[in-house]
Parts: C-alpha cells; sequence; structure tokens
C-alpha cells in the first residue's frame, strides 16, 4: 500500500511541479517520495512518524554517499511533508512531496492535473484498499502521538473525512 502511495505522491508532485512551474530536482524528490512514509507503520513511542522516517532516509542516504546538502533536502521534505503550509521558503522537493501526497490522500490540487494523468497514476499504482488503511494509520498515530500532527489533523483538519471524500474509488 505504502509503496504505491509513494510512486503516486511523487508522480503527482512531479505533474504539479509542471503545471505550476515549479523545477525541482526528480531524483531528491523520488528519494524523498519513497521514503517519506517508512515510519508511518513502524514508529513506535512519542515521536512523529516523520521522525523514523527520516531516520530510514537518512541511513539510505548514507548509504548511497548522498552529499549532505541533498540530505538535508530529503530530510526536511519528510519532516514537512504532512505539515501546514509547505510553501516557496521551504524549497521545491519539500514544498511537491506535500502537494504530491496531499493530491493523493486527500485529492487536493488534483483539480489541477490532467484526468488521464490520475488515471494512469492509478492504473500504475493502483490504490489497493488505500484510504481505509491510510486513515487507520493516520488514526493509530494520533493515537500514538496525541500532542503529534497526525493528531491535530485528524481532530481539526477532519482529516478521515477528507480522505474519505478523496476523488478516488479507493
Amino acid at each position: 500500500m505504502l509503496l504505491h502511495h509513494s510512486r503516486r505522491t511523487f508522480r503527482f508532485g512531479l505533474a504539479l511541479g509542471v503545471v505550476t512551474g515549479i523545477e525541482v530536482d526528480e531524483e531528491l524528490l523520488y528519494a524523498a517520495a519513497m521514503l517519506h512514509d517508512t515510519g508511518l507503520l513502524t514508529s513506535s513511542g512519542d515521536a512523529d512518524f516523520t521522525l523514523e522516517s527520516t531516520r530510514v532516509a537518512r541511513e539510505v542516504a548514507d548509504e548511497v554517499g548522498l552529499s549532505q546538502e541533498a540530505t538535508t533536502i530529503v530530510l526536511d521534505a519528510i519532516t514537512l511533508h504532512h505539515s501546514p503550509g509547505v510553501g516557496p521558503e521551504h524549497g521545491a522537493v519539500a514544498r511537491l512531496l506535500s502537494a504530491g501526497a496531499a493530491a493523493d490522500v486527500t485529492g487536493l490540487h488534483t483539480w489541477q492535473l490532467p484526468d488521464t494523468l490520475l488515471t494512469d497514476t492509478v492504473m500504475l499504482h493502483p490504490r489497493e484498499g488505500f484510504k481505509g488503511a491510510f486513515t487507520q494509520a493516520f488514526r493509530d498515530e494520533a493515537d500514538r502521538v496525541p500532542k503529534g500532527r497526525a493528531r491535530f489533523l485528524h481532530r481539526y483538519g477532519a482529516f478521515a473525512a477528507a480522505v474519505r471524500l478523496a476523488p478516488f474509488a479507493e
């Protein structure tokens, strides 16, 4: 489920960059997209899952010899990706990772994308029960970290409803 979500996040983020004129390092966006939710299902304790995701991303960056600058860009993007208000000041990778994930999870910004891109992306990377599984994972995160961003979005952002109303069948 998360692998397909990560690939859809990349495709949607990249496409949103094209339609909005935001230039981005595609490899760094891809790396951030593939690793952004790795901690969602494995985190424990009282830390936000993005911290576990950045730990995994740092290990991968070290293993492949990514520069410190590129590593910082990827880690910052992962940490910020589900924070409200990720803007230009956070950099293109963070902005498009956040936008791509929001497009896949809640449908935000999908009206800016061609219908064929949405259809083709879901065909290539099926949703396969995504809405229910992702809502449950986010609910678990909100319960595990009562002062975290997932709890805030779940409580005040009507997150489960936003996921349910996303313009995807599943």
